[in-house]
């Protein structure tokens, strides 16, 4: 798979940790309610990552036409 930036490949590496939780959620692996919620928080923290990411992209292609 090719890149284009830095900031699509950090965004993909985060999506396939996602895609890795959801199928170990998918399999019903988690063995406790705190595992379940644990995994959770993960999944939440990787699309605030990539929300901060997305943002600080936009920021810097907004600098670099100005």
């Amino acid at each position: 798979m090719s890149y284009d930036n830095s900031f699509e490949y950090i965004n993909s590496k985060l999506d396939e940790r996602r895609v890795e939780i959801e199928q170990h959620l998918g399999r019903s692996a988690a063995k406790t309610y705190d595992e379940y919620q644990k995994l959770c928080g993960v999944i939440q923290g990787l699309e605030f990552a990539k929300q901060c990411i997305s943002d600080l992209a936009k920021r810097m292609e907004i600098e670099d036409d100005e």
